[in-house]
């Protein structure tokens, strides 16, 4: 991908490309924003013209380049979590790893995936080597929760925000990938202008089913009684809770935006919006106490259960 590709962002990211190739870079970047909006494709494209040593940075075929793209650039380095969170001792290994002088004899780079996911002490210990930078490392810091950083290391970092496109502009950068246009808007629509998430969606050949399942699980919800019926076709699906809850958020989103007089994000669904009996405000409450409940370790039968049961008797499902 050329930055060329990056739609919607003006010059801000040509603006960098030329910073990184006239060797004019901060030491530490802080890429913000929606998953899917670019910030990893961004970030290895800088670091790759940070690397590379042909004339026209990235190149994409000088040996660095290569090293790069294929994992094996021994100045690369990668952390991201493998569990839960990022712990004190993959940071300190890392700046371990930092400290030796760079092999090919430029610089270090080091990718923190999922910043956010930081332990506080893993936090605390990287705060110290951004406090003292050393000239020959470059930090790129990956997030979709920048406020789950410490303010120290914000403010340690220059933050470049990247965010979600128009529907209509992410459909033509789908199209411009050779999704025919309908696919196209239908993609950008569930994916609320994302193009990564979009292609994501679009490689998921599960996804259409699993949407399918939850829209009619939330169809058939309309009274206690109805609460074990609707909710039991999704129970078993183990480790799908995430985007289940995803597309009932989005569902939730649309029929706001429906009842207030404004286009959906998914608007070849609107007939099928209309229809539905529930309240998108209700909903989409529902959907963040689910996950609340998820992160407390609530299994995700009694979360789900206990989002149906709270929406039947709010009294904000039409009869």
């Amino acid at each position: 991908m050329k930055i060329s590709e990056f739609a919607g962002y003006g010059d801000k990211m040509e603006q960098l490309m030329r910073s990184v190739q006239a060797g004019r870079i901060v030491h530490a970047l802080l890429l913000v924003g929606p998953h899917g909006s670019g910030k990893r494709t961004m970030a290895r494209l800088l670091a790759q013209a940070m690397v590379c040593t042909g004339a026209a940075k990235p190149c994409g075929v000088c040996p660095a380049c290569k090293r790069f793209l294929n994992g094996t650039h021994p100045d690369v380095h990668l952390v991201r979590p493998e569990k839960k969170s990022i712990g004190v001792d993959e940071v300190r290994a890392l700046i371990d790893a930092l400290a030796l002088r760079p092999y090919e004899g430029g610089r270090h780079i080091a990718f923190i995936e999922q910043a956010e996911k930081l332990t506080p002490a893993a936090q605390n210990a990287l705060l110290k080597t951004l406090e003292s930078p050393s000239g020959d490392v470059m930090f790129f810091l990956i997030t979709d929760a920048p406020g789950a950083l410490l303010s120290t290391i914000v403010s340690r970092c220059q933050t470049v925000r990247f965010t979600d496109l128009s529907v209509e502009e992410c459909a033509r950068v789908l199209q411009g990938r050779g999704i025919e246009p309908a696919r196209a808007a239908e993609l950008a629509g569930m994916a609320q202008g994302s193009v990564g998430r979009a292609l994501e969606i679009r490689d998921d050949g599960d996804y259409p089913a699993l949407r399918e399942r939850v829209l009619e699980s939330l169809a058939a919800l309309s009274d206690r009684a109805s609460v074990a019926g609707a909710a039991s076709p999704l129970e078993e699906d183990k480790g799908d809770e995430t985007r289940m809850l995803d597309i009932m958020e989005l569902w939730a989103r649309d029929l706001m935006a429906l009842q207030s007089g404004a286009t959906p994000y998914q608007a070849a669904e609107s007939d099928r919006l209309r229809r539905s009996k529930l309240d998108g405000r209700a909903l989409l409450k529902g959907v963040v106490l689910a996950r609340m409940q998820l992160a407390s370790n609530v299994s995700w039968p009694n979360a789900l259960e206990n989002m149906y049961f709270t929406l039947t008797e709010s009294g904000m499902i039409r009869r």
